[in-house]
């Protein structure tokens, strides 16, 4: 059974972070700015059938309440400024959270939650530890001489593995959900 509470705080979190949504759907993107290919990360299959077992997200529903705003025009958008300044600890004991959950205990449908949660509570971390900035993409963090943004800097270790925010989105939630609204949910 689908936990509607974590599924709904899910879809709120995807929203939440869905700032530049209006640029991405109507600019067409090239392959380069479309980012890395879906490319099933084998290890993360795992998950257990019929669990019951919950996440909780209480931390992260809490930040979004709070730091979360709609403009004028309907857009949500986030308060970086007393996120990094108010809700800095806040923020980390989640992540820390999500990172000490046994994700394999989990059902597919609070992996889904989990994934989606984690990815878009990595972002805000990222944003607030080089805040003030104008762009995500000028948090120039990933290896390589021609990355640009944060996505491939590992920025975490879950059961082990270090992963980076693309290996959530291209190795785990792409490829296992093959669901094309994942791309809006994390971004």
């Amino acid at each position: 059974m689908v936990n509607k509470t974590s599924r709904r705080l899910f879809l709120k979190s995807g929203t939440a972070m869905g700032l530049g949504l209006a640029a991405a759907v109507t600019a067409p993107m090239s392959r380069a700015q479309a980012g890395p290919e879906a490319n099933l990360w084998e290890r993360w299959m795992a998950h257990t059938p019929g669990s019951t077992k919950t996440v909780d997200n209480s931390a992260f529903d809490e930040i979004l309440k709070e730091y979360r705003h709609l403009s004028a025009d309907n857009i949500s958008l986030i308060d970086y400024a007393n996120l990094k300044r108010q809700g800095r600890d806040t923020l980390s004991r989640y992540i820390d959270h999500l990172a000490n959950s046994p994700v394999d205990d989990l059902s597919r449908d609070e992996q889904f939650t989990y994934w989606g949660n984690f990815y878009n509570a990595l972002t805000l971390k990222v944003i607030i530890d080089h805040y003030p900035v104008a762009s995500i993409r000028d948090i120039d963090i990933s290896p390589g001489f021609f990355s640009n943004g944060p996505w491939g800097a590992k920025l975490v270790t879950v059961m082990g593995e270090d992963l980076s925010l693309d290996d959530m989105e291209h190795r785990i939630l792409r490829p296992i959900w093959r669901d094309p609204r994942v791309h809006y949910v994390v971004n």
